[in-house]
């Protein structure tokens, strides 16, 4: 009895050594949102959410904004990381729409 305990928690332990934590790309996207202001000194971007919030962000990488034309007006799906800087932004134009799905009546 005793031996197979040992067994048991001998292995819970390596097993518990051998998990890694890995940290999360996670990004949150603001779809549906509209370009409010484009800085370019200050490499921020400034846009008001669907649910009409609105933010004032930077972006990671400064070419994200030569990128792609966006302008003021533009509405935009708007990709921010963990630190709360811009990621991506995509013109509504430009966001693939989900295939059409046909249902027949019967």
């Amino acid at each position: 009895m005793n031996i197979r305990m040992i067994l048991i928690l001998m292995f819970c332990l390596l097993f518990s050594a051998s998990v890694t934590v890995t940290t999360s790309d996670a990004t949150t996207v603001f779809g549906g949102s509209r370009i409010m202001a484009i800085d370019q000194d200050q490499r921020t971007i400034t846009f008001k959410t669907k649910e009409g919030e609105t933010w004032t962000l930077p972006v990671t990488d400064p070419n994200l904004l030569n990128r792609q034309p966006i302008a003021k007006g533009d509405q935009v799906t708007i990709e921010i990381d963990l630190n709360d800087r811009i990621t991506n932004v995509v013109k509504a134009s430009e966001v693939p729409t989900a295939p059409r799905i046909e249902t027949e009546d019967r």
